[in-house]
This record gives C-alpha cells, sequence and structure tokens, in this order.
C-alpha cells in the first residue's frame, strides 16, 4: 500500500551531541582512574611489607656479595669470613737490597671495615620518612645497590712496627779496622751506615696498601760514610812519633795499671779531625775493669787510689804526640813534679777537670801502639809524614823559678818526749818551667819557640815533736835516762828525681 503523499518514508535516526562524547570518555577514564588507584595500593602495600621486614633489603649488596634478606648478624659473618680468609693470606714485604722483613694484613693491623658496611646496608630505607623510605625500597627493586667495602690498616701499629725494624735496620758507619801484627798493618774494609727514613718509607707501605693487596714496599734509607776507609788506612805507612818511659819493678799494682791501661789505648784510630780523649781512652777505672790501687796525688801527697799510675801512659802518649806534631787541645801538669819524663812536659788526668786530649789534624788516619813489658812504656804514632824528610824536633825545657818549700808543718805528740822528731810526709820543691820546640832541618836549627809553661806547687814538711817532759832524777828509783833527738822520714813514694811509684 502506497502512502497517500506518493513519497518514499525514511525511518528517523537519533541525534548525536557532545554531551554523549564527554560522559563516555568520563566513564573510561573513571575505569582507568580506579585501576591505577588499585595497582598504586597494591604496590604501597608491597613496599610497606618490604619495609616491615626485619632484615637488609633485597637489592642491597656489599662488595659484590649479596645481603638481601640477610640480618646484621648473618651479613658480618658472611664477610668476615670471606674477607678474612683474605686478609690472612695476603703479606707485606719490607726490603732494601737484598734483606726482606715480611708481616701478615692480620699483623700490621690491615682488615676490611665489615661492620661499617653492613650497617650501611641495613639502614638503607630506614633513615627517612615512610615515603622516602619507599621510594628507596622501590629504587633497591629496579636498579640495586652496592656498598663497597672499605679496606684500612692501624697507622699507628704499621709506624710502631717500622721503629721495631728499624731497630734491626739501622747501624752506625764503621770505620776501616786497622790492626798491627809481627810488625805488619792488617787493614779490613769499611761498611756504611744507614738509618731508616720513618717517613718516606711509610708513605712506600701506604700505597701498597691502598692497592689491599699484599706488596713489596722498599725502605728508604739515609746512609752515612764512615770516616776511615780501606784507601785511608793505606796510607798509614810512617812512624811519625815515638816515646818511651821507665817504670821500676817494686810497685805490682801500679805496673798492673800500666798494662790494662797501654790494652785499652792500644790499636786506637784517631780519624782525620778527631781528638782522642786519653781519659775516655782509658776508660772508668776500677776493679772489675783490671785496674788497682797504687800512689796518686792527694793534696800534696801520696796516697792509694783507683788506678794510680796511668798519668805515666799519657804523660808518655803526649810526648809521642808532640814529636809527631800533632795538635794538642787539652793538656794539664801534675800538681807536683813527676820523674819519668822532663819537666813540662808530663799530661796529668783527673776525673772530669784534667784530660790530655789530642787532635789528628792530618790527612790521614792516626794508629796509636801502646805496651808495657819489662820495666819500659813504649808509646808509638803511625800516620802518613807529611813533612820534609830530614826535619827533627827537639824540646828544651827551661826554668824560670824554684819554689822553695813553706815552712815545715809541726805536729805536737805528748805521748813521745820531749826532743823526738819523726818527718811524717816530705814536701817537694817547686818550680816554674817553660818548654820550647826547637825545629832543625838537616841538623841546622830552623826555628826556637815557646811551646809550653808549667807550674809545679812546692809542699811543706809535715814533722810530729814530742812534748812529754822528762822525768826528774830524784823522783824515780832508777838512772835518769837523758832523752836522745831522733828523726825519722817516712818514704813518700818518690821525689822529683825518681817518682815511680805516684801517677
Amino acid at each position: 500500500m502506497e502512502p497517500k503523499s506518493g513519497g518514499k518514508r525514511f525511518r528517523s535516526q537519533p541525534k548525536k551531541t557532545k554531551t554523549g562524547v564527554f560522559l563516555g570518555i568520563a566513564a573510561l577514564c573513571i575505569c582507568l582512574a580506579g585501576g591505577y588507584f588499585a595497582y598504586a595500593k597494591t604496590q604501597s602495600d608491597k613496599l610497606k611489607e618490604i619495609l616491615a621486614q626485619a632484615g637488609i633489603y633485597q637489592g642491597i649488596t656489599i662488595d659484590g656479595i649479596q645481603v638481601g634478606g640477610l640480618s646484621k648478624e648473618e651479613a658480618t659473618g658472611l664477610l668476615t669470613g670471606s674477607h678474612a680468609r683474605d686478609a690472612a693470606s695476603q703479606r707485606l714485604v719490607l726490603f732494601y737490597e737484598e734483606e726482606e722483613w715480611n708481616y701478615t694484613f692480620q699483623e700490621i693491623g690491615a682488615q676490611y671495615q665489615v661492620e661499617q658496611a653492613v650497617e650501611q646496608a641495613y639502614d638503607l630505607g630506614r633513615t627517612g620518612t615512610e615515603k622516602e623510605n619507599m621510594k628507596v625500597v622501590s629504587a633497591l627493586i629496579k636498579e640495586g645497590q652496592d656498598i663497597p667495602l672499605i679496606f684500612s690498616y692501624d697507622e699507628i701499629q704499621m709506624q710502631d712496627t717500622l721503629i721495631e725494624v728499624a731497630g734491626e735496620f739501622d747501624r752506625e758507619p764503621q770505620n776501616s779496622s786497622l790492626t798491627r801484627s809481627n810488625g805488619k798493618f792488617i787493614i779490613e774494609k769499611e761498611a756504611e751506615g744507614r738509618k731508616m727514613d720513618l717517613e718516606a718509607t711509610m708513605l712506600n707501605v701506604d700505597r701498597v696498601m691502598q692497592t689491599k693487596q699484599g706488596g713489596r714496599a722498599a725502605i728508604v734509607a739515609e746512609n752515612t760514610k764512615p770516616e776511615v776507609t780501606y784507601e785511608d788506612n793505606e796510607m798509614v805507612t810512617d812512624l811519625i812519633g815515638s816515646f818511651s818511659t821507665k817504670y821500676t819493678a817494686y810497685d805490682k799494682n801500679r805496673n798492673t795499671n800500666l798494662v790494662v791501661g797501654c790494652k785499652y789505648i792500644d790499636g786506637t784510630i784517631i780519624a782525620p779531625g778527631e781528638v782522642f780523649s786519653a781519659s775516655k781512652g782509658l776508660g772508668e777505672q776500677t776493679y772489675a775493669r783490671g785496674y788497682r790501687d797504687a800512689g796518686v796525688y792527694v793534696n800534696g801527697k801520696v796516697e792509694a787510689g783507683m788506678g794510680g799510675g796511668v798519668c805515666q801512659i799519657t804523660s808518655t802518649l803526649y810526648n809521642a804526640a808532640i814529636f809527631a806534631e800533632l795538635e794538642i787541645v787539652e793538656r794539664s801538669p801534675h800538681s807536683m813534679t813527676v820523674g819519668y819524663v822532663p819537666l813540662g812536659r808530663d799530661a796529668a788526668i783527673a776525673d772530669t777537670y784534667k784530660d790530655l786530649k789530642v787532635k789528628n789534624d792530618t790527612e790521614y788516619p792516626v794508629y796509636i801502639e801502646t805496651y808495657a813489658a819489662n820495666g819500659v812504656l813504649q808509646v808509638n804514632l803511625y800516620g802518613h809524614e807529611i813533612h820534609e824528610a830530614g826535619r827533627t824536633l827537639a824540646f828544651e825545657t827551661v826554668y824560670e823559678a824554684t819554689i822553695d818549700k813553706p815552712a815545715e808543718i809541726v805536729t805536737e805528740d805528748p805521748e813521745k818526749e820531749e826532743g823526738e822528731r819523726e818527718v811524717t810526709s816530705k814536701g817537694r820543691i817547686g818550680a816554674k818551667v817553660t818548654v820550647f820546640k826547637k825545629v832543625m832541618q838537616n841538623g841546622k836549627l830552623v826555628s826556637r819557640e815557646r811551646f809550653s809553661s808549667s807550674s809545679y806547687r812546692a809542699v811543706a814538711d809535715e814533722v810530729t815533736v814530742g812534748t812529754k817532759k822528762a822525768v826528774p832524777a830524784n823522783q824515780t828509783d832508777t838512772e835518769p835516762v837523758t832523752p836522745m833527738p831522733k828523726e825519722k822520714e817516712v818514704p813518700s813514694g818518690g821525689t822529683g828525681d825518681d817518682s815511680f811509684g805516684i801517677q
């Protein structure tokens, strides 16, 4: 049936609007947002669960070793075990040329800071706010984090170790030795001294320790040259000074002191520029060192004293030295005259206030040879003769004044009869002298110069006189006895002409 109008009929279509589109998009966003928030909540819950864990968080390694999920104690044990074994197997070698000193890392306090690294690992994700910690944990899950294990060593312990090594390492320079046997010299090679430079050596040690591995650290040393070399001693070929004195056989202790003292000085080498002290050379005079009691000067008298007689050694050495024309730095005369050397040419030593000091002012070593035997004390000085051939010396003593004895010192003794007199201490005449040095060349006098002056004190005689009155004849039953004057002398150890019994 056709429509009445005679035209075609169409079905009507719904009309689209903007509102409908927006509503659709909104619905989709709501769905997506709901899904995101649901996911975010799930992730947040998971992160919170991770944060609630007691051990170290997952994703953390220490020096490449997985420690996630471990407690601090477990992580410490794991790392300590592996790295302790590693430290125990490592060695530090200190070396100098062919010498070595070996130490394990444990012996020098070298170790990994395990506990410090574990604490740092445990604190990751625990030190901030919850939001900050969740962010850290999230990053750990995605990327992980490695905490370096710090390696260190105890510097103070290492320094103590170096000081201990230095005690073995350091040494004083050794001079070339020179001995004389059967009239010939025997020369031994010298040795350099060395002293560890602790600061420079410590820097070498630190470089090795920074590698966290064992290694070799060179000892840095300062070398010191000896004063006398083999070549120097080869120049000791000439007898440059010699002198001898005599002693008597009656004083056994004094003669022992001469023999002992000579042995302590014999073989001494005086290096160029060095000053030799006779007091130090003879050393402390004690029974333990072989010395004995013998006559010495004490306040103008001769008394028994330890080492009595050694001044004869120093006086003989003094004369050998002045004939060798070595520099005399210090010399003191005796308080009173002695008879074993010419007046003005003696040299006393006493405690710390009198010494004989001789300086080797040549460019070559000087060798001292001294001995006492058969009543003769001999000192020979060997070196390198620097003077012209034909040069000879003489020393002349000139008396400037004679000093008379003071008035005798009298002591009264009521136990002795009147007129009885005893000399208890014999005094000495004093003197002032000047010694002149005369130089001859081929027997001709070249010069005469004042060399030294000496004064010797005068000492009074000491006597004891009796004051006891004689008993009158009429008061006794026997014949009176007329007291006779007597004089008795007590030996004082010798006079100025023969005083071998004193220093």
